[in-house]
């Protein structure tokens, strides 16, 4: 027997019509204070035991406050009337109270609510129950049970109330002038570091258990300064616990209460709060890092939380686009209470409306405030919906780490859960498109416009319009180029040619001296002339004639070999080009072995760029290709010619394409294909970076729709 059955049971005569007899009394724990919205005197009203906020103006307030579950009907409306100084009819006491019925604002007993849910319908009640059990169904938001700090801070406040006093408000705003002298004089350091710290794919578990630790540590503080700033504005704190924001470990501190009892600029410190408490860490663990030796615990922890609680802290909790504390206090500035609803809520039937022409009302927005209604939707949306598409891409990326080919189905589960309820929205208003533009689309399908638009269409996905094309990355390298080396080792007695410098084939680049080989050469020369003064001797002498001659030959040999040496001491450009080699004239007093490069020359007339196109993809390129490339930092773009497609077993520059970052994901095999650039301006030059698009044929959409699903099906099932 269940709750319900069992009070069904034992109070027999309280029937539910008895019930629905009974005045209507206001929540007994209901708080409320009234205060200025937009210039207009509001009262908020917060219902913690319903976990909800009403507004109301201060003279339905009045008329609200006279239910107290006593006084009839004919009371309140004749104690309404006397502070009216008008009548107010019973009639319209019941209606009042049966608006504020369907709004589920009236206090209930528990007998009530058991008997009101034995009188809901079955369908009733399982939307109810899908409804709870939905509750962790939005990523973007999952909360846990929480627990009652409020008497915590309350003895906490008591002892630590003077952080609110003027003269520690100094003293911390100098230890933040402290904290950020220190941060900018090593911001190098930290800047770096602060990138690196969030990057888990190099930490250890142990790494990554220390940075949970004082990360969960950090939040609790943060949100006890949110409680604690709450408790000295004279609200409660009747909740904080643990959530997760897009999965994300996060904390939460309940004070709604605040909301209502304090005022606008209270609300704005109270949002505030936490992000100064993280900071005052921030101050303090920076100027102990600062002042402790390297290498020491104390060093080290104090750099983690100075990472931890610093800019990366800010930047998070101070974004408008999420509701954290920037976005809080952004509502509190702009005196909007609730600007994220609001501007989606009329962005969303605004478009309804005016594209769609969809019968709906659009909420009334002032004038000044429609266009930033319209910006903040736009760009909470998109933030919201990347934020969920990482999230799902990440989940995508933990899964290729044990199949990279079946990786994409709990990637798209993922996805299918993390847009669930936006997925069901779309469909509820495509529905609502379709009852509504249902008969107008009915009698133009019927039409012979139809028929024209169908033909035209089909025509248009049938012609090959669009060519395929790969976009790869690339490095320029001129396509013919030579190294000068020297033939003979020397020393560098002169040199001809500076880089940037044009030089034509065969002209000096620079001149060796080498005095060993030139002593050689002028010894070789006296020896050739004595053996030819013999020989001449010896013809006119007929006296050993062969022998002379051979000597002389010999001699004149060996002459030859030292003039052919000497003459490369002069180092020659082998090709027309442009020098490379940067600072050549420092080379000049510098020795030079055999075989030692000195300079590069290269033609700069063309270029070529070396791509690396997937083994899915080479299908597309053929030599003979139409190319565009385009340089960073360049506007331009050049024409090129693909002249060559080949396999490769490694890449010369692995930085050219997307590398593996997950293990277990096997990269594919890659082609190197060869563009030439033309360069008559010579404005290319070696080792720039770019991009080429390399064209091939013309396809139709049809066509390149099929060859998706085809390439599809053939590697992951084929």
């Amino acid at each position: 027997m269940n709750l319900t059955q069992a009070l069904n049971a034992a109070l027999p005569e309280i029937p539910a019509r008895i019930i629905s007899r009974r005045c209507p009394r206001v929540p007994p724990d209901a708080v409320a204070q009234e205060h200025l919205e937009s210039g207009q005197p509001v009262v908020r009203v917060l219902v913690p035991s319903q976990e909800a906020m009403y507004r109301f103006p201060p003279q339905n307030w009045a008329l609200i406050k006279l239910f107290d579950g006593v006084r009839t009907y004919d009371d309140v409306a004749h104690e309404y009337s006397e502070q009216l100084g008008a009548v107010y009819g019973v009639d319209d006491v019941r209606e009042f109270a049966a608006s504020l019925e369907a709004l589920d604002f009236w206090y209930k007993t528990p007998q009530e609510k058991n008997i009101l849910y034995m009188q809901q319908t079955a369908e009733s009640r399982k939307k109810l129950l899908k409804s709870r059990k939905n509750r962790y169904g939005d990523l973007s938001q999952i909360m846990f049970p929480a627990v009652n700090p409020d008497p915590f801070l309350t003895w906490l406040h008591r002892y630590t109330s003077f952080i609110y006093t003027w003269w520690f408000t100094l003293f911390t705003l100098g230890l933040f002038a402290v904290m950020a002298a220190i941060t900018l004089t090593h911001w190098s350091e930290i800047g770096r570091d602060s990138l690196q710290f969030f990057n888990f794919t190099k930490k250890s578990w142990a790494d990554v258990g220390v940075f949970y630790f004082l990360a969960v540590v950090t939040m609790c503080w943060h949100e006890i300064g949110h409680g604690h700033a709450c408790k000295h504005f004279g609200a409660r704190v009747p909740s904080m616990g643990f959530l997760l924001i897009y999965l994300t470990p996060a904390f939460y501190t309940d004070t709604s209460e605040a909301v209502v009892k304090a005022t606008s600029t209270q609300n704005f410190l109270i949002s505030l709060a936490g992000v100064w408490s993280e900071l005052l860490i921030c101050a303090v663990a920076t100027i102990v890092w600062w002042g402790t030796p390297p290498d020491t615990t104390v060093h080290s922890v104090a750099y983690m939380l100075v990472l931890i609680t610093g800019i990366a802290s800010v930047m998070i909790n101070w974004n408008p686009l999420i509701k954290l504390d920037g976005y809080y206090m952004l509502c509190e500035l702009m005196e909007l209470p609730e600007l994220k609803e609001s501007a989606t809520l009329y962005a969303s039937a605004w478009v309804k409306r005016n594209i769609w022409r969809l019968p709906v009302e659009v909420p009334y927005v002032p004038k000044k405030r429609r266009l930033g209604y319209a910006v903040y939707a736009l760009l909470s949306g998109a933030y919201s919906y990347t934020v969920l598409f990482v999230l799902a891409r990440f989940v995508g990326n933990i899964f290729r780490n044990f199949n990279p080919d079946w990786s994409f189905i709990p990637e798209l589960g993922t996805a299918a859960i993390i847009f669930r309820s936006r997925i069901r929205m779309l469909v509820n208003f495509m529905k609502l498109v379709y009852l509504d533009k249902k008969d107008r689309v009915h009698e133009w399908l019927g039409s012979r416009q139809f028929l024209a638009v169908a033909v035209v269409l089909l025509v248009f996905l049938m012609l090959p319009l669009w060519r395929e094309s790969v976009l790869a990355r690339f490095v320029l390298e001129p396509q013919n180029s030579a190294t000068v080396r020297a033939s003979v080792s020397g020393i560098v007695d002169a040199v001809y040619s500076q880089e940037g410098r044009h030089i034509t084939a065969g002209a000096p680049v620079a001149t060796l001296r080498n005095l060993p080989l030139e002593s050689k050469l002028e010894l070789s020369a006296a020896d050739y002339k004595v053996a030819s003064m013999r020989a001449t001797s010896a013809e006119f002498r007929y006296a050993d004639v062969g022998g002379a001659i051979q000597q002389r030959n010999q001699a004149a040999k060996q002459s030859q070999n030292l003039v052919e040496q000497a003459a490369r001491l002069t180092l020659l450009s082998p090709i027309s080009g442009v020098v490379l080699t940067p600072r050549l004239a420092d080379r000049q007093g510098a020795y030079l072995p055999e075989g030692a490069a000195l300079a590069e020359i290269a033609d700069l007339s063309v270029m070529r760029a070396r791509i690396y196109v997937s083994e899915y993809d080479v299908s597309k390129v053929k030599p003979g290709a139409d190319a565009r490339a385009s340089v960073e930092g360049r506007a331009q773009k050049w024409t090129a010619k693909a002249i060559d497609v080949a396999p490769v077993s490694s890449l010369a520059d692995p930085s050219l394409i997307e590398s593996a970052k997950y293990k277990g994901l096997i990269p594919p095999s890659f082609y190197c294909v060869e563009l030439l650039i033309p360069n008559s301006d010579s404005s290319l030059k070696p080792g720039m970076r770019g991009t080429a698009r390399i064209y091939g044929r013309r396809r139709s959409l049809l066509a390149l729709g099929w060859q998706t699903i085809a390439h599809f099906f053939g590697r992951k099932l084929w």
